[in-house]
């Protein structure tokens, strides 16, 4: 297997050879710390996927690891490294346990969102550490009131990812006045304010801790509120105040790279299972080994190379992210570009570790088989709200034919 090395180390300086250097090495550093918590994330990925939650051994070690800061500002005690970096520690996981990738990269990625928001927000949502644990969407759930200072939320989310564990929640609302939308706001509140509901029981991705939240009159103050406009175009209070071209992304890009890793790492890892399994099996009647077969030779072979081309759409993502000029990512058909793009790698990588199920025999489906969880992981994935290439595809055709958009860009 090919490791994922980061291609950029951040964004380049006049004479920075050695800077670059440094950024480097705290990066491999980084990367070879996920690679030694890697072999937990797989014992613990039958348990993981039982219990419906990652267990807080794999989240200390990865604490202890400094990995959930990859992406924060410096000053607030962060790495503030690259896109590169991070994709790399949850690619690492991924190969082993799906559910704990996701979740991990959600932690990381949210505390690369917590320095969007005004500063008032940062200060406090990096009072205690370098970081701290956001689950949440941004889906517009719930209904904010005007008030004086900020706004009244009321609703309920679903898909929580990482809601066994939680600092604070990360939500989206329509402003109502007089019953009419006025504009949609992303707010953080803390997990004291939320009701976390323990309803996560899904036929994969069990391991998220995915349940709903939900608040009741609970008063926002205008510093954990940003503008869901400026998200989307990268205009946020954090883009102004950080001076690191990451913090002025547009966000969409940057949560589908969020997903990125996690499928291309799933797809790697259900390849080395098949491969696992397939050197261990005979078959039932003629006893004879299945790595004899020309059909079995076929489906390690291709699961291997369709694996190596993921990694590489994937480094083709990490460069992206890594080195383009945040107003190149503005244009809204560039965004439904990148949609389509990581819409097309889901179905891509369900398509490939389908196949590999079809030839891994009736074992495969037992619940200790870890192949089976990468088929039902990527399964519920290709239908994630983000990640549908149905939905993608449809919106970069009307966007390519001068028509709006229909879904988030």
């Amino acid at each position: 297997m090919m490791a994922l090395k980061p291609l950029h180390p951040g964004p380049s300086l006049p004479d920075s050879a050695g800077w670059e250097n440094e950024i480097m090495n705290l990066s491999e550093t980084l990367i070879g710390r996920a690679r030694d918590i890697a072999p937990m994330v797989a014992s613990a990925a039958y348990d993981t996927d039982r219990n419906r939650y990652v267990s807080s051994d794999v989240i200390d070690a990865c604490l202890d690891a400094q990995l959930f800061e990859i992406l924060v500002p410096k000053v607030y005690g962060g790495h503030e490294l690259n896109y590169s970096t991070m994709a790399s520690v949850v690619y690492e996981f991924a190969r082993h346990c799906v559910s704990t990738a996701w979740v991990v990269s959600f932690y990381i990625g949210h505390n690369y969102l917590h320095a969007l928001w005004p500063k008032g927000f940062q200060d406090e949502a990096f009072a205690k550490g370098p970081c701290s644990f956001t689950p949440g969407t941004i889906a517009p759930n719930f209904r904010l009131t005007p008030v004086d200072g900020g706004f009244i939320a009321n609703g309920l989310s679903q898909w929580n990812s990482g809601s066994a564990r939680a600092d604070w929640f990360l939500n989206s609302g329509l402003v109502m006045v007089d019953g009419k939308p006025q504009g949609a706001k992303a707010f953080m509140v803390p997990v004291a304010d939320v009701e976390v509901i323990d309803n996560w029981d899904m036929a994969g991705m069990r391991g998220t801790s995915s349940g709903d939240a939900r608040l009741t009159d609970v008063f926002v103050p205008m510093h954990r509120v940003v503008d869901v406009s400026d998200l989307l175009e990268g205009t946020t209070p954090g883009a102004q105040l950080h001076a690191n071209r990451i913090y002025g992304l547009p966000v969409l890009p940057f949560v589908f790279g969020e997903t990125m890793p996690v499928m291309v790492g799933a797809y790697r890892g259900a390849a080395e299972a098949f491969q696992r399994l397939t050197e261990e099996r005979y078959t039932t009647f003629t006893s004879s080994k299945v790595q004899d077969k020309q059909t079995a030779q076929i489906r390690i072979g291709k699961g291997l190379a369709g694996a190596s081309v993921a990694e590489v759409l994937l480094r083709d993502y990490m460069n992206l992210l890594d080195t383009a000029d945040p107003q190149d990512l503005r244009p809204i058909a560039r965004r439904a570009e990148i949609r389509a793009r990581i819409g097309m790698v889901s179905d891509y990588v369900k398509t490939g570790i389908d196949d590999l199920m079809l030839g891994a025999g009736g074992g495969a489906y037992r619940n200790t088989s870890p192949l089976q969880r990468f088929s039902r992981d990527m399964n519920v994935l290709r239908v994630h709200g983000f990640l549908d290439t149905e939905t993608a595809a449809e919106n970069l055709g009307r966007v390519t034919l001068n028509l709006p958009p229909n879904c988030p860009l």
